[in-house]
């Protein structure tokens, strides 16, 4: 084996390391590490030795690990030279405007997700959410939406991992169900989630992609249930035209 193939496959495992470490949901410690990167235990202290000298990653007083200063810095300046919420900016406020509804943007934030923007509707009763909300991956359409445009192999081992509890009385709650319907979102594209979140709020989903076919957010159009128009391809279709605008831009070749 070459030297340069021997390197790539020890930056393959610090990286498959890093993003254990940012996919947790608490610091795992290096015990969970071993069993969630399959690494023996030499080798993984000489991986979070060297992770940690270059401040990637950092340890906990409980002999944890979390993300380093480092790596935050570097996250930062990657979000300014391309910024998914300046990138979808245009194309969501557009949504925003075609279905008269509350457009938020999401992103995956260990085993839920976040919303970072949000375009709210100028109707009078809109949707009482803000920007740095955490929804779950079960009970949200963002969340469906992302799961969907997961490899299906990483997101059904996903939706087996979740502990799935009721937020509202429409809660999908059994996780073969949960799986058909990220199974049927694949299908066609948009997931609708029927008040599985908020009583009274019915959310259509889809997810934006990057270049190598991996979903970076998750986009919903949240419509009171009053205000609800039978048609429901006046929210899916410009849903799906705003995602795919999106994910042009970010390399994404359908």
């Amino acid at each position: 084996m070459s030297k340069s193939i021997q390197g790539a496959q020890s930056f393959a495992r610090n990286m498959n390391v890093l993003q254990q470490i940012a996919d947790a949901g608490t610091p795992p410690s290096r015990a969970e590490l071993m069993q969630y990167c399959g690494l023996t235990r030499p080798t993984l202290y000489r991986i979070v030795a060297s992770l940690e000298a270059e401040g990637l990653i950092a340890t906990t007083k409980d002999n944890r690990y979390t993300l380093g200063g480092r790596l935050v810095m570097l996250a930062r300046q990657a979000l300014a030279q391309n910024d998914i919420r300046e990138i979808a900016g245009s194309p969501l406020m557009h949504l925003r405007d075609t279905t008269g509804e509350t457009v938020h943007l999401a992103i995956r934030s260990g085993d839920d997700l976040i919303y970072i923007d949000k375009f709210e509707s100028r109707e009078v009763v809109r949707m009482a959410s803000t920007i740095g909300t955490r929804v779950t991956f079960s009970s949200s359409g963002v969340g469906k939406a992302f799961l969907s445009a997961l490899p299906v192999s990483e997101a059904e081992s996903l939706i087996a991992k979740m502990s799935i509890h009721k937020i509202t009385p429409f809660t999908t709650i059994d996780h073969s169900a949960m799986k058909d319907i990220v199974s049927q979102t694949r299908v066609a594209g948009f997931v609708c989630d029927n008040q599985e979140n908020e009583i009274g709020i019915v959310c259509f989903g889809a997810a934006i992609c990057e270049g190598t076919d991996r979903p970076v957010a998750s986009v919903s159009v949240s419509v009171p249930l009053f205000r609800l128009h039978e048609d429901i391809s006046r929210y899916s279709v410009p849903l799906l035209e705003a995602v795919a605008v999106i994910s042009a831009k970010l390399g994404f070749v359908r």
